[in-house]
C-alpha cells in the first residue's frame, strides 16, 4: 500500500511540476502580449501628440480661407483693370484711325 501511495505522490509531484511549468509559460506568453499591446498604445499616444488638434486645424483652415478670398478679390481687380486698359487702348486706336480717316478725307476733298 505504501508503494502505491509513494507512486501516487510521485505522480502528483510530476503533475504539479508540469502544471507549474505550463503556468509559467502561459504567464510569459501573456506578459509578451501585454508588452506588445503596451507598445501599440505608446505608438498611438505618440501619434496623438504629433497630430494637430481640431481647434488648431479649424483656425488654420479659416485663416487660409480668408487669405484665398482676399487673393481672389485682388485677382479680380487686377483682371478688371487689365480689361479696362485693353478697352481704353482699343478706343484710343479707333479714335486715332477715325481722326486719320477724317483728315485724309478732308485733305482729299480739298485738293
Amino acid at each position: 500500500m505504501q508503494t502505491v501511495i509513494d507512486l501516487q505522490t510521485e505522480k502528483s509531484v510530476i503533475a504539479l511540476a508540469a502544471s507549474d511549468k505550463a503556468i509559467l509559460k502561459a504567464e510569459v506568453a501573456v506578459e509578451k502580449r501585454f508588452e506588445s499591446v503596451n507598445e501599440f498604445r505608446q505608438t498611438l499616444s505618440d501619434q496623438t501628440k504629433s497630430f494637430i488638434s481640431r481647434v488648431e486645424f479649424d483656425a488654420l483652415r479659416n485663416t487660409n480661407a480668408t487669405r484665398i478670398i482676399d487673393l481672389s478679390s485682388r485677382l479680380d481687380r487686377i483682371e478688371g483693370k487689365a480689361a479696362g486698359l485693353n478697352a481704353g487702348w482699343i478706343y484710343l486706336l479707333g479714335g486715332i484711325a477715325a481722326l486719320g480717316t477724317l483728315v485724309s478725307l478732308v485733305a482729299f476733298f480739298m485738293s
